[in-house]
């Protein structure tokens, strides 16, 4: 096997130290090669398409797998894909450590620390300008405090995280981006610091089993938008019943998505600060509805999603499938591996306007075959 294109670097001490590795070695005989029969990869860089062998995909960002290119993935989303796709959010990593579970379950115990406002920290811009915006906006009414790299007016960066939040009532703790199932571990650090999250970015929390969106309902309950910059998105994503693992607790967290603008959000914010005892009772509150033991429950499918893969061996593994455009657009996307100094909406354009294609192979690096792919496109 290999491990490619992750959050760290391509070598066998982080092969063997990958928590997938470790789950596949208690069962079958996994080494570093050279020449693998499966592959994991992530969604920093494209060595993956050098090997044409089983391509298991696993990502923690915000990011839609490809499955013209990947035969299983790992991701965030909300869907059935045959046996090829498994829901993994982010903050399974969060629970694999049981002593942290422990803490948040117990996070009334920092009600005394609780000396300061709200604190947030990120490390740099978001794709969005809502999260910036709303800093801003919240700081009107009470200081904000930013001990990360970006908005920093601490005078310089926080080292650990969850100690320094623990003095906090709020955790402002807004995702870079917003998407259904988009769920990292930054509502998560906020529950383990004993903060009410502020939170903004995983649309489906908004679902629980007496709201459960379906094709009949949609119509209802999908109306209520949240384009403007000062506005939330107060939709309810349209995923089967079916698909939904777990429910977070609404009364133990702020949820941005229900509120229709920055003011009534704040509005709220205010509300439970100024009334201890509706602050403190969102501290006792669980985090998850259910008794939802999130470490258990995902190691479980993690190893038989795994294993259901590698038991078929090989060849039978495989998902892709084949076809002429198929391959010609594994070829297109090889070909943009070879120079990701290039967009892939400029090659797009290039596809469009065939007739730029010699100009630009004889002023730039193209690789050649990209070059006859276009041209095969054209004809």
């Amino acid at each position: 096997m290999r491990v490619l294109d992750w959050w760290n670097k391509d070598c066998e001490e982080n092969f063997y130290n990958n928590f997938f590795i470790q789950i596949l070695q208690k069962k079958y005989d996994v080494v570093y090669s050279d020449k693998p029969d499966f592959i994991l990869y992530g969604p920093f860089g494209y060595e993956h398409l050098k090997y044409d062998c089983v391509r298991i995909f696993h990502t923690g960002e915000n990011i839609r797998p490809d499955y013209n290119i990947a035969d299983y993935s790992m991701d965030f989303d909300y869907i059935e894909f045959e046996d090829r796709h498994l829901r993994l959010p982010h903050m399974f990593w969060v629970f694999c450590d049981e002593m942290r579970q422990k803490e948040m379950d117990n996070r009334i115990s920092l009600l005394d620390k609780k000396e300061k406002f709200c604190g947030f920290m990120v490390s740099n811009n978001a794709l969005t300008d809502k999260r910036d915006m709303f800093f801003e906006a919240l700081s009107k009414y009470k200081r904000v405090d930013s001990g990360g790299r970006w908005k920093n007016n601490m005078g310089g960066n926080v080292d650990d995280k969850i100690e320094w939040l623990k003095s906090y009532k709020f955790n402002l703790c807004f995702e870079n981006s917003s998407y259904p199932g988009y769920l990292t571990e930054k509502l998560f650090d906020a529950f383990l610091a004993g903060c009410v999250p502020i939170y903004w970015g995983d649309t489906s929390l908004k679902i629980h089993k007496n709201t459960c969106a379906d094709s009949k309902n949609s119509e209802n309950i999908n109306n209520q938008g949240g384009g403007s910059n000062d506005a939330f998105d107060m939709r309810i994503p349209n995923i089967s019943h079916s698909l939904i693992d777990y429910e977070i607790n609404p009364k133990a967290f702020i949820n941005a998505h229900n509120f229709p603008t920055f003011q009534d959000l704040i509005d709220e914010i205010k509300r439970i600060d100024n009334d201890s005892y509706a602050f403190e009772s969102m501290l006792r509150e669980p985090i998850f509805l259910n008794d939802f033991n999130p470490h258990e429950f995902y190691a479980t499918k993690i190893a038989a999603f795994l294993n259901r893969i590698v038991s078929q061996g090989a060849i039978q593994a495989k998902r892709r499938g084949d076809g002429f455009l198929l391959k010609a657009y594994r070829e297109f996307q090889s070909a943009i591996a070879e120079n990701t100094q290039i967009s892939s909406g400029f090659f797009s354009y290039c596809v469009k306007h065939g007739r730029v294609i010699q100009a630009i192979r004889d002023s730039s690096k193209l690789p050649k075959r990209f070059s006859r792919f276009i041209r095969r496109t054209r004809k």
